[in-house]
């Protein structure tokens, strides 16, 4: 299967974010059920340069009708289900050629066939597969991940994970800011991913907030890559979110080039969702804070990391996401009919096995045989 391309010129102010949204999702400002559509805040960072110059090329977009739930009859229902929320986003990614569309998937709810059917349906569309533990209130590692993992490694589609602490963040000595996820955790999703080594999983957020998530996400993503128990990436959206002098992201940086794991790291904002949508936060507007957020960690690298932040900034911003989600190994062709099933090989093996044996027979046949010649002998057999 052909995968969609994407302009491969030398990274000069390219920008492929690669955590961002679309579709209809809860409001708090407006109430507590109360939703709104943030697929025309894409437009905000999408449409013209960002303030230094630079252009978002590419987004990877997953649709928040598949995320966004209520309970009904004790039951959680989902906005939309897999078939209709991807079908949405796919028609919206028709209308804008920077969207590059994630299948959200339900596991617990869904059908894996669904997102199968949607691969067979809208071939080279879909760059990967977005699941989010929380909201499916799923543990990570639980075996419902298991058939649309599979499905992953089939189409070699990487998985975008969303995920939260694994580690408590402190405010005080007493005082509990923010408690480890009981769904969604890090190590929750590098169980998973060991059991399909060969399946690039993302962790949304680098895994939580605070430096000890963040300090835990990049151990993972260390070990497993030097040892090869699992492809694990992290997107950094949210990392240092109200610090212009990125700290965390700082030591991120300086520990994956140190292991030679800087290829694992991904730009990505969570746009736009909070700041980066509609009017923007206190005060500064979508665009200003998406312009401001980049040249942060732009000045952050070249104050820091001075004789590579060239490279650093071109691998970050561009280059990895090119390589994870559009350079991507060819699929299995996929005949939609499934007209080669098991049967049907198995009858065209066994029909190939018998014309052998006709054709020895002929041969054997045909010495015995003088006054007829061989090709007639053949012609007779096969009438």
């Amino acid at each position: 299967m052909k995968v969609s391309s994407i302009c491969i010129t030398k990274f000069k102010g390219k920008i492929i974010d690669a955590h961002v949204h679309s579709g209809e999702w809860k409001d708090k400002l407006k109430g507590e059920n109360a939703l709104r559509d943030y697929t025309p805040d894409i437009a905000i960072f999408t449409t013209k340069p960002l303030k230094n110059g630079d252009t978002v090329e590419k987004i990877i977009v997953s649709n928040l009708e598949c995320l966004e739930h209520f309970e009904k009859d004790k039951k959680r229902t989902f906005l939309k289900d897999e078939i209709a929320g991807n079908k949405t986003l796919l028609e919206y990614a028709k209308t804008n050629s920077k969207v590059a569309p994630l299948a959200v998937c339900q596991p617990g709810y869904g059908s894996v066939e669904n997102i199968r059917t949607l691969l067979i349906e809208s071939p080279n569309t879909f760059v990967g597969f977005k699941f989010h533990p929380h909201d499916l209130n799923i543990p990570a590692d639980d075996a419902v991940y298991e058939p649309y993992m599979q499905l992953a490694r089939e189409y070699k589609m990487p998985c975008l994970f969303h995920s939260e602490n694994t580690v408590n963040v402190m405010k005080n000595a007493i005082e509990v800011a923010s408690k480890a996820s009981e769904v969604a955790r890090p190590d929750q999703i590098f169980k998973l991913a060991e059991k399909f080594p060969d399946v690039p999983v993302i962790m949304a957020h680098w895994g939580g907030s605070g430096s000890e998530n963040y300090k835990y996400v990049t151990d993972i993503i260390v070990d497993s890559k030097k040892n090869n128990k699992a492809k694990i990436y992290a997107d950094i959206s949210w990392v240092d979110c109200n610090e212009s002098a990125k700290s965390n992201l700082k030591n991120i940086i300086k520990k994956l080039k140190e292991e030679k794991c800087l290829d694992r790291m991904l730009f990505g904002t969570d746009a736009p969702i909070g700041r980066f949508g509609g009017q923007g936060e206190n005060g500064v507007s979508a665009y200003d804070a998406y312009s401001n957020l980049v040249d942060d960690i732009k000045n952050m690298i070249k104050k820091e990391f001075p004789e590579e932040a060239e490279q650093i900034i071109d691998d970050i911003f561009y280059n990895n996401a090119k390589k994870l989600f559009f350079e991507r190994p060819e699929a299995p062709t996929v005949n939609p009919g499934n007209s080669f099933s098991k049967l049907k090989v198995g009858a065209i093996a066994f029909g190939a096995i018998a014309l052998t044996a006709g054709v020895i027979g002929l041969v054997n046949q045909s010495k015995k045989m003088k006054e007829v010649s061989l090709q007639e002998q053949g012609l007779n057999a096969l009438a």
